[in-house]
């Protein structure tokens, strides 16, 4: 292990980056530096080559949810040198867009006329270089409280085998796809969005999937009278097919209205990834949530998909999943169809700019980082916001050792802050345990989106 002498030797490039960094600050509070602006210089900006550089903006932390907000979100991507954002626009049953069949969301601030989409994409293609804004939307789940889920819970709800709710609609209902996929096609149809990310596109699991309405359809199909155990491959291939053909049938609609709008999703990798095609159906989302996202990028279903790599560096465990899941993307033969997701919430600043560099290495079409909202384990609220959590992290940046500090939340919006300095160019921060730790940036150039293959 370095000394905390080298590690500030190395780091101290400059006094600039101290006044940027989250250091110890017993007696005065810490001011962040003001956020630049998106507009060009003077001087034609340098690009690096084109690279995918994605940043998921979640509806459950501050991002696009005042004017204010989204003026930070928009500055704050251009100093990390990111060229998209994920915006989360429902997240159970509701719009942070204002032409929507569904309510408003209830945490949204400022004036009633104000369309948090809509400023997102305004601020964010016109920055140079422009930043492109994709949708996100909550699919399959909707929240128990939500007003879909209120009127149409009893038919709609999706059931476990014993019954049980969650939150969740069944895919296997008919009215379930056609409601959902007009929810995407209006936000299409009316924001000059740049793409649709879909999210909770699957079962919540293997048990799941026994809406009356959903059972009846499928022994109607099959030609059963028994109701199917969980694990039947007949079952389970029929509720596999549902999640796949709303897939398909909202890119193939997508591309009649508009064809430049891009269609994704946030597809699970639980666990370790497969040694190599041919364990596809061993995988989670094959097998437990009916998730076949290889089909889907096999055949064009989906411009590219961003599996959901999150894994903790620090674990020697997960961090053999991580590569893992690697492998298997940039081996797929869907390679430039690919942005690795990584869990930043679940890492040291450090630890995930090594997982970006990792992914980037070869062959994928970028990253795609969560999240805005929880950039390390020292801006993750499950981690500042819980002691019993944060004691199974290697370095306890929380509850150990910690005085004369500012709240736990302020400090972890300073770290928040600082990572995207630390995306961009050298930083230090400050650890509890290490004292001054160098990062060492990823995108130290602007870049443009890639061209994607033809789909």
């Amino acid at each position: 292990m370095r000394s905390v002498g080298s590690i500030l030797s190395a780091a101290l490039v400059g006094a600039s980056l101290i006044a940027c960094s989250s250091q110890p600050a017993p007696t005065a509070a810490i001011s962040p530096s003001p956020y630049p602006t998106a507009s060009p210089g003077p001087s034609p900006i340098a690009l690096g080559p084109p690279q995918y550089r994605a940043l998921w903006v979640d509806a459950f932390h501050d991002g696009i949810k005042s004017p204010s907000q989204v003026e930070k979100l928009v500055a704050d991507a251009h100093r990390a040198n990111l060229n998209a954002l994920i915006v989360q626009v429902r997240k159970r049953g509701d719009a942070y867009f204002n032409i929507s069949d569904e309510p408003r969301a209830t945490d949204i601030l400022g004036p009633t006329d104000f369309d948090p989409l809509a400023y997102v994409i305004q601020l964010a293609h016109a920055a140079i270089p422009r930043i492109e804004v994709h949708a996100w939307i909550n699919t399959f789940f909707a929240g128990e409280s939500s007003a879909i889920y209120v009127l149409h819970g009893a038919q709609w709800g999706n059931r476990a085998s014993d019954g049980s709710t969650s939150g969740y609609l069944d895919p296997g209902v008919p009215d379930v796809q056609v409601y959902t996929h007009k929810i995407y096609m209006d936000v299409a149809r009316n924001y000059d969005v740049d793409g649709l990310h879909m999210d909770f596109v699957r079962y919540p699991g293997m048990d799941w999937g026994y809406s009356p309405e959903a059972v009846a359809l499928y022994k109607l199909q099959t030609g059963t009278a028994i109701t199917p155990a969980p694990d039947d491959e007949r079952w389970k291939a029929w509720r596999r097919a549902q999640v796949t053909s709303f897939v398909r049938n909202l890119h193939a609609d997508l591309k009649i209205l508009k064809p430049n709008v891009r269609l994704s999703g946030a597809l699970i990798c639980f666990g370790g990834g497969p040694a190599s095609t041919a364990d596809w159906p061993l995988t989670s989302a094959y097998g437990s949530v009916f998730q076949d996202w290889r089909a889907w990028l096999t055949n064009a279903y989906i411009d590219f998909g961003v599996p959901m790599n999150y894994d903790s560096d620090w674990s020697s465990l997960e961090k053999d999943w991580f590569g893992r899941w690697l492998n298997f993307e940039k081996n797929s033969g869907f390679a430039n169809r690919i942005l690795t997701g990584v869990g930043a919430f679940m890492n040291y600043p450090e630890d995930t700019l090594a997982q970006l560099r990792r992914a980037l290495a070869d062959h994928v079409l970028g990253v795609a980082i969560y999240s805005y909202g929880s950039t390390s384990v020292y801006g993750n609220a499950d981690f500042y916001g819980n002691a019993a959590v944060a004691a199974d992290l290697p370095r306890q940046p929380y509850y150990q050792n910690v005085t004369k500090r500012e709240p736990a939340a302020t400090r972890g919006r300073l770290f928040n802050n600082s990572f995207m300095t630390q995306l961009s160019r050298p930083d230090i921060y400050w650890d509890v345990e290490l004292g001054w730790v160098a990062t060492t940036p990823v995108f130290t150039q602007p870049a443009e989106v890639p061209a994607l293959p033809i789909s």
